[in-house]
């Protein structure tokens, strides 16, 4: 067939088999790989920006010049991954030591048996790594969960982190050290920290973690190390029985504790500069008389500033097993007192002065009072014992700054201001914010508060009113 133009029609070749796709990461068309054709630092470099040995191990398909490059990565992390799995890489892996480590076992791939959790820690032993961290999950109603592991010796690591959940774990045979850890995190895991941390000649931090959990010893705390600076002991879900800290050097200390019914502390830290101590009082037996209970206390120091807060209710139906006086004497020192009383309708008057007979100390006391629920407080009422206190003598010299909110002016009221210029000769301020309108004491109340207020003149006085809510 021919065409106009004298050319002749031809038909197309016949089409090839499809081109499968290049892997990701190869050029198109005919062009060189350069990416493989790099040296193996460059491609370790590539390799460790990953983050994830399982990422890592799976470039291989790249091409050849990727295969098993993973193996000589200083830095390993393995997640997301069953314990026969991460077993199996730590195999490959290469006998020079890691720099940084990871194993994390997550929850659905629970790892019951003891001895497979002494087999990883002992391979992750053998690498040798700087920095360890090794967390996984056993089962809390495993009948070998008691079975204790003996750790290995990481003879080379300077900072471990132990999130073992459900298996107990002892430290190694005989008097083997960490000769080398410097940090050390402890989360979830029945073990004796008194002494683990004897075996750890250079520890500098130490950090506990724990939530709810049957083990015994979890619920005291032994801590005598001198050379440890920072120390934090964060236990939630449990009561803790004791605490028992020695620690020459210690500058940071953080506590976080729901207090056992027969809580004690014993706490020796001379150097420390830096405390958050955070108590829950879940079971309410600690208080003042039949009516005043404590919820939680919290001290902050920061530059050897301590200031002690106190949450307190009236709500006791029975006599305390323990006193404010007890717990407060085993706190460190503090110069600011702030008190939050959930009052409901009752008077003050006598658990202020209580608290400052045994804070005689303070130099700012602060009082904030809340009453969510009124209930009636009869003449005689509890809260009011020992009638006595009117007429305490409290020696308050370091007392200089006073703020009172959310008074009534009742004549409890009145009389605690009575006492307060009494017994703080060296007062410099006075502050009193009154309740809201719908509360506000009579004109007479006042008037007798503004009277005190002139009699002393050397005191600077103010008095404000809480707004009303909404």
């Amino acid at each position: 067939m021919e065409l106009r133009s004298e050319l002749r029609l031809r038909s197309l070749p016949t089409p090839g088999p499809p081109r499968s796709p290049r892997p990701p990461g190869f050029p198109d068309g005919d062009e060189p790989d350069r990416i493989s054709a790099l040296p193996d630092e460059m491609l370790l470099q590539i390799l460790a920006r990953l983050r994830c040995a399982r990422a890592a191990a799976h470039t291989s398909v790249l091409s050849r010049r990727w295969r098993g490059l993973w193996r000589h990565l200083r830095e390993l992390s393995f997640r997301g991954m069953p314990a026969d799995a991460i077993d199996a890489a730590l195999d490959q892996v290469a006998g020079q030591a890691l720099t940084f480590l990871e194993v994390d076992i997550p929850e659905e791939h629970r790892v019951l048996e003891h001895a497979r959790v002494s087999a990883l820690l002992l391979a992750a032993a053998r690498l040798a790594p700087a920095d360890l961290v090794f967390s996984l999950w056993g089962n809390a109603y495993d009948k070998d969960g008691d079975i204790p592991i003996e750790m290995p010796s990481f003879e080379r690591t300077t900072s471990i982190k132990l999130d073992v959940m459900d298996h107990v774990l002892i430290p190694p045979a005989g008097a083997v050290e960490f000769p080398l850890l410097e940090k050390l995190s402890v989360v979830c895991c029945h073990i004796d920290t008194a002494e683990l941390v004897r075996r750890c000649p250079r520890l500098r931090v130490f950090e506990i973690e724990a939530f709810p959990s049957q083990d015994v010893a979890a619920n005291r705390i032994k801590v005598h190390s001198p050379t440890i600076e920072e120390l934090a002991v964060m236990v939630d879900g449990v009561q803790l029985d004791s605490l028992d800290i020695i620690a020459p050097v210690l500058k940071r200390f953080s506590l976080r504790v729901n207090m056992a019914k027969d809580f004690t502390v014993s706490f020796s830290a001379p150097m420390v500069e830096n405390i958050l101590w955070d108590c829950l009082c879940a079971d309410e037996n600690v208080g003042f008389g039949e009516k005043w209970r404590l919820h939680y206390l919290k001290l902050v120091m920061k530059e050897n500033v301590g200031v002690l807060r106190m949450s307190i209710s009236c709500e006791g139906w029975m006599l305390p097993d323990r006193s404010f006086s007890q717990e407060i004497a085993q706190l460190p020192v503090f110069s600011v007192l702030e008190l939050d009383l959930e009052s409901k309708n009752h008077g003050i008057g006598a658990l202020v002065s209580h608290l400052l007979g045994v804070c005689s100390s303070i130099r700012r006391l602060k009082v904030d009072i809340r009453q969510y629920v009124l209930s009636e407080c009869s003449p005689n009422c509890p809260c009011d014992q020992p009638q006595n206190w009117r007429n305490e003598i409290i020696s308050l010299k370091a007392l200089e700054e006073v703020e009172l909110t959310g008074l009534d002016g009742t004549e409890n009221d009145v009389d605690l201001l009575k006492l307060l210029f009494t017994c703080a000769p060296l007062m410099k301020s006075m502050t009193v914010v009154l309740a809201p309108e719908s509360s506000l004491p009579t004109d007479q109340d006042c008037e007798e508060i503004y009277s005190m207020f002139e009699a002393n003149p050397h005191v600077k006085c103010s008095v404000y009113r809480r707004p009303c809510k909404g």
